[in-house]
């Protein structure tokens, strides 16, 4: 089973790259109107050429993780390649504000909700310095109390997801 994922995620990531130098040759450098340009091409993609959403369930409430960084790879029905898209972000600290936190109780369940099951995930939390302070498996086990802000950071067969939330946990 193992090495049937490493098998897979290594094609993932070759496939990726050849996507991604391919498409470097064939498009022209341009250095004015570049942003509007990645708007265009984010709003133009389909479900399976973008990392899904994530949210989280507390109680009735439903908390939307903010996209961090990723890498993540997808089949291009076109052309028949795969092709690898690799998006850094702005540091978590910096994609939610800590002093907006949601208010959360840890005595209720605090659900993640996946489009899709990951292979894996984890949780980090950070504290005011922006330094990671702890790493999680599931929102039970996390014990600092009050705004922090947490990363989840998810793994599937196509890639790798940064999600960012900030929780005021009671």
């Amino acid at each position: 089973m193992m090495k049937n994922v490493l098998l897979s995620l290594s094609f993932i990531v070759i496939f990726g790259l050849i996507g991604c130098s391919n498409s470097n040759e064939s498009e022209p450098e341009q250095n004015d109107g570049s942003s509007s340009n990645e708007k265009i091409q984010e709003v133009s993609l389909t479900h399976n050429e973008k990392p899904p959403t994530l949210t989280l369930t507390v109680g009735e409430d439903v908390i939307h993780a903010k996209l961090g960084g990723y890498s993540w790879s997808y089949l291009d029905t076109k052309t028949e390649q795969m092709v690898g898209v690799e998006a850094e972000s702005l540091p978590s600290t910096e994609i939610v504000d800590v002093e907006n936190a949601v208010s959360v109780n840890l005595k209720e369940t605090i659900k993640i909700n996946f489009e899709n099951e990951p292979i894996e995930y984890e949780i980090r939390a950070y504290d005011k310095n922006n330094n990671v302070i702890a790493t999680y498996h599931d929102f039970k086990d996390v014990k600092e109390k009050g705004k922090t802000i947490y990363d989840i950071v998810v793994t599937w067969d196509n890639g790798k997801v940064i999600y960012v939330v900030a929780l005021d946990v009671q």
